[in-house]
């Protein structure tokens, strides 16, 4: 009696003989160790830390997670930190040298990312350029977001940035002048008017929406949005990341409450994408439609005519509803990300300006001696005003907004000074802790902009924060240029009209509270808790400059 091998019996006997023969390739190599760490349990790994560490809130800053993992890498005198939970691998870079040496000069084995169930799967951000995996896809993404928003092409949005700074002026300007008596600005107030002002340039830039009641609209939806990205992003920030299947149990399951939080936030999400590309394609059929980044790609691409739903169920990256579609993802992460970076950078430059009035008085210095007071700042006096540079670069720097950056996944095993690092692991910049060392930056807790100035020729400055604050390597933002010019403006607008100061109350009474460094929420995006300061006309000439804007032909 014979036996006859199936075609489907002999690849499962080749599949099983090339995974024997893994196995004992795996067996036999000489094995490294991990990366110092917790060593956690045989097959579960460091599970019970990552359960009562995973989306916890946390009140106290020493608990943030970039402050965890720096404390972990103080304990096991590493810069590198190796954690395992249930076999899924990651790694944390609390140093400079680990992340350029392994993010940018090994970005070949390092520009992947992890994936991230609860954001991508449960939550829709599954079209998120920043997250999606390094692919063709990708890289198609990123093509199409480069060639508006690279450094040569963001000149084109400026008269909309000066625009939108005219109208943020405007909204500043009190009822009357009054510098010892004028009213605080609450934190819920003042950061309406900068989510307005970074909504309306984006949404101008990149849909071409002007009305207010859309601009209102869509402001507050990215808004609403941003809370399950800021939640979800970071790696085991929810425990669907470490068990995918758990994705697949009802909401009303013991213990499911991430599925309750998803089924709320992906309708914003949703909406986020869909909303403005709606709006645009119906001002697109009716003619009204203004030249913006969504416009120019659909001419280029000879998409003008494309119904929006045709692409739903098309995965061909080589047709033209294709097109339509990585169209409409960019834009809506250009918005978004324009919606909300920006105004983390701006909240965070005022909160540290109104603490630091000896940084205020130079300011004003440097202002007052290259544009004078009979003008606004234009971006063009930029290279005449390094300490305003100086200002942002140390706001970045002491409050970067992606603390722990974006993660990224390694694609093949790798070693690292003699360590193993398995494919597949999760590797997580530390940025926080990068920006705050004392080996590239002296006395870091410390906001001193003048540490980005050059007092002599030979004097050698730190390193800039934009290397690390906006990613690494192949996944570097794009739409970096587009956000600090957008920031620049506004502040240095800002602190040539006005004095930023705490509130009234605090400088009667001589308060001086330690620097709100890291009171932060915690988060993927950080923002500074809510905060009260005066912002207030430095004279009636400015007040006058603040009413005015800049010119109209602008």
């Amino acid at each position: 009696m014979s036996t006859k091998i199936t075609p489907f019996l002999a690849v499962a006997i080749l599949f099983g003989f090339y995974h024997l023969y893994i196995s004992l390739l795996r067996l036999f190599r000489p094995r490294l160790p991990y990366p110092p760490g917790p060593r956690g349990y045989p097959l579960i790994g460091d599970l019970f830390n990552a359960i009562s560490n995973t989306h916890k809130g946390s009140k106290d800053i020493n608990q943030h997670e970039w402050a965890r993992y720096l404390e972990m890498g103080r304990k096991y005198s590493s810069d590198i930190i190796h954690v395992n939970v249930l076999g899924d691998h990651t790694l944390i870079l609390n140093s400079a040298k680990a992340a350029t040496e392994l993010l940018e000069k090994r970005s070949g084995l390092y520009s992947d990312r992890p994936r991230l169930y609860m954001m991508s799967d449960l939550c829709g951000w599954h079209w998120n350029l920043a997250t999606m995996p390094y692919s063709n896809k990708w890289r198609l993404h990123r093509r199409i977001f480069h060639q508006d928003f690279q450094a040569k092409a963001v000149s084109t949005y400026h008269p909309f940035i000066l625009q939108a700074t005219s109208n943020f002026l405007r909204k500043l300007v009190p009822i009357e002048y009054d510098p010892l008596h004028a009213p605080e600005i609450e934190h819920v107030d003042l950061e309406s008017y900068v989510r307005d002002h970074a909504g309306s340039i984006i949404l101008r830039v990149v849909y071409g929406i002007t009305a207010q009641e859309d601009l209102n609209d869509y402001v507050r939806l990215a808004y609403l949005a941003s809370e399950s990205l800021i939640a979800t992003m970071n790696h085991g920030s929810f425990f669907v990341d470490y068990l995918p299947w758990l994705k697949f149990i009802p909401a009303w399951f013991p213990g499911a409450s991430f599925k309750q939080k998803a089924n709320t936030w992906a309708p914003m999400v949703s909406d986020l994408a869909n909303g403005p590309w709606k709006t645009l394609k119906s001002s697109m059929a009716n003619g009204t439609a203004l030249p913006c980044f969504a416009t120019k790609n659909m001419e280029k691409f000879n998409l003008s005519n494309l119904d929006i739903n045709s692409i739903e169920n098309s995965n061909n990256l080589n047709s033209e509803p294709d097109m339509e579609e990585v169209i409409k993802n960019c834009s809506a992460i250009a918005y978004f990300g324009g919606s909300d970076t920006t105004v983390s950078l701006v909240m965070s430059s005022i909160l540290a300006l109104s603490h630091h009035p000896e940084v205020l008085k130079k300011a004003h210095e440097e202002l007052d001696r290259v544009v004078g007071p009979s003008r606004l700042p234009e971006i063009g006096d930029r290279d005449e005003l390094p300490y305003i540079d100086a200002i942002i670069k140390e706001v970045e720097r002491i409050y970067p907004v992606t603390p722990l950056g974006v993660p990224h996944r390694v694609i093949s095993d790798d070693v690292y000074e003699g360590y193993f690092i398995p494919k597949g692991t999760t590797v997580v910049p530390n940025v926080e802790a990068i920006l705050h060392s004392e080996e590239l930056y002296q006395d870091p807790l410390k906001f001193n902009p003048d540490r980005f100035l050059r007092n002599d020729k030979d004097s050698e400055l730190p390193p800039n924060p934009e290397l690390f604050s906006f990613g690494f390597g192949r996944r570097i933002c794009p739409g970096r240029h587009f956000a600090l010019d957008t920031a620049w403006v506004l502040i240095a607008c800002l602190l040539a009209t006005c004095d930023v100061t705490r509130p009234l109350e605090e400088s009667q009474k001589g308060c001086r509270t330690p620097d709100p460094v890291l009171d932060y929420f915690d988060g993927e995006i950080a923002h500074p808790k809510p905060y009260k300061c005066r912002i207030v006309p430095r004279s009636i000439t400015a007040l006058n400059l603040m009413k005015a804007g800049y010119p109209s032909e602008n």
